[in-house]
């Protein structure tokens, strides 16, 4: 199958991440840590994607995905075992920045590698696919981080995590170079990122896809506080996290036939403004078990909406440029990623965690009106299609 190496590669990279940010916030809390100080360790994962991504993007669309792919898992192997021969908040700095740009490095490659040797007509499914892989590694990697620190301890966690990225590098090493030409054809007219913006439907979900991957960055990273603040073990707020990329996973099944019914943009609007609802939530409750309901709504409802915005995205997205489009929708995600952190993080030491929450769910709810406007020209064009055979 030609998409295998990219599913296998994607589940690593993201159980690694996964298992690695939410023990990284608790481990600089460990190191006496402030909150601002947290704040920023977790801007540093979005920085140097921030600068990178379209640039490596375009480099993608020029050379193929087997290169970045190997090049993001050494940086990967890398951030990991820093901390380990060398525990300090200065190194944690460090670390984040080499594992962001390791894993855009990675994402976008794999990405763009599924969309691109895609059709039209499977490319829901194919990218619904990856997700689901992506979610199974978004569930596997807060489990296995936090049993390893658990009882192993944070610093050591950082060396046996770093085991995942070299799994990756060897699967990289399978990836078939996708056919010149699939990416939508031949090169297009050059556009700068202003122009690239205001294509249509491009600028909207990219706006969309920033809510929700910093609404998922802030869970994943001040949930574990938030956590520990209402008295839950790091194995119960591994479990909260976990539930939350299994509800991603199951979701992203099925997928391709909601869209098949109602279209990706309905879709997209619906079940971001659920996803919404139950992250304003959070802070209301301290019992474990509706937590845990909650992640699961929390999962089910932003779990589904991310790929939908990776597809919206690569539709709209000029002939053969499809890798520095989508390298733009992961600068503007890790921007997002960049401000909200820090932003929320001073709040936070003022108002507490819970406030994090109910700002977030606003936010989404914003979103959520914003996505009913998102114009998918490639769908359109199939339901004109469909329509003029019946």
């Amino acid at each position: 199958m030609k998409f295998a190496s990219f599913f296998i590669a994607v589940f690593f990279v993201l159980a690694s991440v996964s298992a690695v940010r939410p023990m990284t916030s608790l481990f600089a809390k460990e190191l006496d840590a402030s909150m601002i100080e947290i704040g920023i360790i977790t801007v540093c994962y979005s920085v140097t994607p921030l600068f990178l991504a379209v640039f490596a993007g375009r480099y993608i669309d020029q050379f193929g995905e087997k290169l970045p792919i190997i090049a993001g898992s050494i940086c990967m192997f890398i951030s990991l075992a820093l901390p380990f021969y060398f525990p300090s908040i200065a190194t944690l700095y460090i670390s984040m920045l080499l594992l962001g740009g390791g894993q855009l490095l990675a994402i976008l490659a794999i990405q763009n590698g599924v969309t691109k040797s895609a059709s039209n007509e499977t490319r829901d499914k194919a990218v619904g696919t990856l997700s689901l892989f992506t979610s199974t590694g978004l569930l596997f990697g807060p489990l296995i981080g936090g049993y390893v620190s658990e009882h192993f301890g944070f610093q050591t966690s950082y060396i046996l995590l770093a085991v995942i990225p070299i799994i990756t590098i060897i699967v990289s090493f399978f990836v078939a170079k996708t056919e010149k030409g699939a990416s939508k054809g031949k090169q297009g007219k050059s556009a700068n990122v202003k122009e690239l913006l205001l294509l249509p439907g491009l600028g909207r979900s990219i706006f969309v896809s920033m809510l929700i991957l910093s609404s998922l960055d802030i869970y994943s990273v001040y949930f574990p506080l938030y956590g520990q603040s209402i008295g839950l073990s790091v194995s119960q707020i591994g479990w909260v996290l976990a539930v939350q990329g299994a509800a991603s996973a199951l979701v992203r099944i099925i997928m391709p036939k909601l869209v098949e019914a109602y279209g990706r943009v309905t879709i997209l609007w619906i079940f971001m403004g659920i996803g919404a609802l139950a992250y304003g939530f959070i802070p209301f409750q301290d019992q474990f078990s509706i937590i845990l309901i909650v992640s699961f709504i929390i999962g089910a409802g932003l779990g589904i909406t991310l790929p939908l915005t990776i597809i919206l995205s690569y539709n709209a997205a000029p002939p053969g440029r499809s890798g520095e489009v989508l390298g733009l929708r992961l600068a503007s995600n890790r921007l997002a990623q960049t401000i909200v952190p820090f932003l929320l993080a001073y709040v936070s030491s003022f108002v507490g965690l819970g406030i994090i929450f109910v700002i977030k769910s606003v936010l989404l709810l914003s979103g959520s009106l914003t996505a009913r406007g998102i114009s998918d020209d490639v769908q359109e064009v199939e339901e004109d299609e469909r329509e003029k055979a019946i």
